[in-house]
């Protein structure tokens, strides 16, 4: 398990982007056209987490740390943006913007988020940047871990993955600048959830839309996580030391500023865990990785922009724990050994014009797995797994202008080539499948009030051999100034992951129609509520018969609510988080013949994250909460109707973490501090049976639980040549 790339996110993090010694007080007025005061404008410097808003007069007043000469953007939702250059400290006392009034696009942001958490977005759009990520205390640093706060993805202890909305865990894809990550998660968890791969530091943009995404989008059934590659940033070294992690890294900026180069080595070195096991489990070997990953960022000329990444790592993971038999319980060995790697490459070029822009993106990665699972205790069984899997893709998109009409359009290329084999040659077969796409897409604003958005994808599956046409649609409406409406439906189609988990071959795509309505209200820069009500009605699933037969004619359902509360400085130097998801799930699938609520679908789930900045002291303060109610499970000992026919138990966490920058000379630090599970609660997330029944024709049973009492840890990260301590606090309070 390696809950200890929490601290190499961190160290990773602390390479994005740039702040220099020294505050600016920036004060001034934000008027429409007709001098008129624009309330609730952005005002904010360029490539900063600073910013204010205007109140009811348009006045505005800001610290920044951002030196100068530094450029100052003021926005507005119905205005256009614009940008002012502050070159010396008398001109910052008395600023004026003009926003002009948009004729067009009034509601694009809207729409094109309608149904989608927007991240690190100046548009209005912020619901979570990436330090909220490493300051979440249940989220131990961990991309996936940290999204489970919000709306619409459920917590499954026992297993990783985006669960959104009463769909399985592969509904949800994930891309970086487009490209498709076909393993984002690690493997070899022993009934924990493995980490994402990839650290949240490598990106500046994430928005994770839990349905309606548009005809563009490689997207699964249920969501999708879009990532975009950080920029540039100034040359720096850093370092970074934590119990169970060591990791060092640095990044070159060339002297034109054209060219930027990260680079970074990790090492996971897990004996330290072996303290915080609960008495059941135990580590043979610690848990070790090693990582390395480089980035670039290339601007060639001003119309061209290149990004890049490579990330390799090897993961060995070894656990002891109880496993039933038909005589009791007995120890189930679990070793593994993980390569991984991803390579990929964005090239976007923007015309003369201003409204044209291409964009070629292409990606390549590579999956080798074994994992060897023992019963020593038990008749010497054995099993070898062994899997080996390449994903390779290309895509080209051209996005233009026509008047108010905005079209884009595209093609897109995937090919996925996967083995398997049982003990040493004892194949499962091999599957490879060819995906080519055609789609469009166009967004035009009927009024000012009001903006329509549609698109249509095709694809065709060389597996199958047969083509499908997913039309999606978005309206948008804006009810007053800081509310709006959307409402978003759409087809959704794909082949489904069996292969590796079940040994099956996919007969048929899997689809979902999706409907979602939205209201976000926005009265303050800060502050965002946000309701939806959503239905997914699912068709053609997969299903297992004991017989060895597979058809499609499973059928489902997932309708519901989501609520998200955020608010900052509501009380002084306090921020909170609050989500509350209802679900109303049912599918035939797999081995559930009639429509059930499946094994990964809570009714009720609920998430509050409470930050506090204290000055005195220089230190944030971190508590997160977690509940759900619980999820079925099955227990061939039952005689209720269905297959998940029992209902484990309800469960509570707690976590709270601590941040602490400080500066020593050049170097600039942060200690971080952590406690997971504070009440040590063992929640329960299912039972494993024996594979056999005993005399009595009674199949013994393990609780599945997570191995951990608690998890204490404690990091140190150092950056020489730039400071990044508020990167990790949360500058907003």
């Amino acid at each position: 398990m390696t809950i200890s790339t929490r601290f190499m996110c961190i160290a990773l993090l602390m390479t994005c982007s740039s702040l220099a010694e020294g505050q600016t007080l920036i004060k001034g007025r934000v008027l429409d056209g007709r001098g008129r005061p624009i309330r609730l404008a952005n005002v904010y410097p360029a490539d900063s987490f600073d910013g204010t808003a205007t109140d009811s007069l348009g006045h505005f007043s800001l610290s920044t740390e951002a030196p100068l000469p530094l450029s100052l953007v003021a926005s507005h939702l119905s205005y256009e943006a614009d940008t002012i250059v502050l070159k010396r400290m008398e001109d910052a006392q008395d600023l004026t913007f003009r926003l002009k009034e948009k004729l067009s696009l009034t509601l694009e942001e809207v729409v094109v988020s309608a149904s989608a958490l927007r991240f690190n977005d100046r548009k209005g759009q912020a619901v979570m940047k990436p330090m909220d990520v490493y300051t979440n205390p249940a989220g131990s640093g961990d991309l996936a871990l940290s999204m489970r706060q919000m709306p619409g993805l459920q917590h499954v202890g026992q297993t990783e993955g985006f669960f959104v909305r009463g769909g399985a865990a592969w509904e949800t894809n994930v891309s970086i600048e487009g490209i498709r990550v076909q393993r984002f998660f690690g493997k070899n968890g022993h009934n924990t959830p493995t980490r994402a791969r990839f650290e949240t530091g490598m990106f500046q943009g994430l928005s994770l839309a839990t349905g309606g995404y548009g005809a563009s989008k490689q997207g699964g059934l249920s969501g999708l996580l879009e990532l975009q590659l950080s920029g540039q940033s100034p040359s720096s070294l850093n370092v970074s030391l934590a119990s169970v992690f060591a990791g060092i890294g640095w990044g070159y900026l060339s002297p034109k500023k054209t060219t930027y180069i990260e680079q970074g080595v990790s090492v996971i070195e897990g004996s330290a865990l072996r303290l915080m096991l609960r008495d059941e489990y135990k580590l043979p070997e610690a848990p070790f990785g090693m990582i390395y990953h480089a980035r670039l960022a290339w601007s060639p000329t001003k119309q061209d922009d290149v990004k890049a990444l490579v990330m390799m790592r090897r993961d060995k993971h070894t656990s002891l724990a109880p496993a039933p038999t038909p005589y009791g319980t007995t120890s189930e060995l679990y070793k593994g050994r993980n390569d991984y790697a991803f390579g990929m490459g964005r090239w976007r070029h923007h015309f003369q014009d201003g409204y044209t822009k291409t964009t070629l993106a292409v990606g390549l990665g590579w999956d080798d797995n074994k994992l060897h699972i023992a019963y020593p205790d038990w008749q010497s069984r054995s099993l070898e797994m062994t899997s080996r899997e390449l994903d390779a893709q290309i895509r080209l998109r051209l996005d233009t202008r026509l008047s108010s009409l905005k079209v884009a359009g595209g093609l897109d290329y995937a090919y996925v080539r996967a083995k398997a084999a049982l003990r040493q040659r004892q194949g499962i077969g091999s599957i490879a499948d060819a995906t080519s796409s055609a789609w469009v897409e166009a967004f035009y604003p009927i009024s000012r009030s009001l903006s329509l958005e549609g698109g249509l994808r095709l694809e065709h599956s060389s597996l199958i051999g047969s083509a499908t046409l997913l039309p999606r649609a978005a309206l948008a409406l804006r009810l007053h100034q800081t509310g709006t409406l959307s409402l978003d439906l759409g087809r959704y189609a794909a082949l489904g992951d069996y292969y590796l988990t079940h040994g099956i071959q996919p007969n048929a795509r899997e689809e979902a129609y999706q409907a979602n309505l939205t209201y976000e209200w926005r009265p303050k820069l800060h502050h965002l509520l946000r309701l939806q009500i959503y239905n997914k009605e699912y068709s053609s699933l997969t299903r297992l018969h004991h017989n060895y037969r597979v058809d499609n004619l499973g059928r489902g359902y997932a309708r519901g609510v989501d609520v998200f509360w955020r608010v900052t400085r509501l009380i002084p130097n306090v921020e909170h988080w609050l989500s509350y998801t209802y679900t109303d799930a049912r599918r035939s699938w797999l081995y559930a013949h009639e429509l059930e609520q499946p094994d990964f679908v809570a009714t009720h789930t609920a998430s509050a994250v409470i930050k506090y900045w204290c000055k005195p002291i220089s230190s944030l303060f971190n508590l997160a909460l977690n509940y759900r109610t619980g999820m079925p499970y099955h227990n061939p000992n039952s005689k209720a109707r269905g297959y998940y026919n029992e209902l484990n138990d309800e469960s509570f966490g707690l976590s709270f973490s601590y941040n602490y920058p400080f500066m020593l000379g050049r170097m600039a630090g942060v200690v971080v501090a952590s406690v997971e599970n504070i009440l040590n609660a063992a929640p329960t997330f299912g039972y494993r049976y024996s594979p056999e029944p005993n005399a009595q024709g009674h199949y013994s049973a393990t609780r599945i639980t997570t191995p951990y009492r608690q998890v204490y840890m404690l990091g140190f990260f150092v950056n020489i040549g730039v400071d990044r301590r508020k990167e990790i606090m949360n500058t907003n309070l």
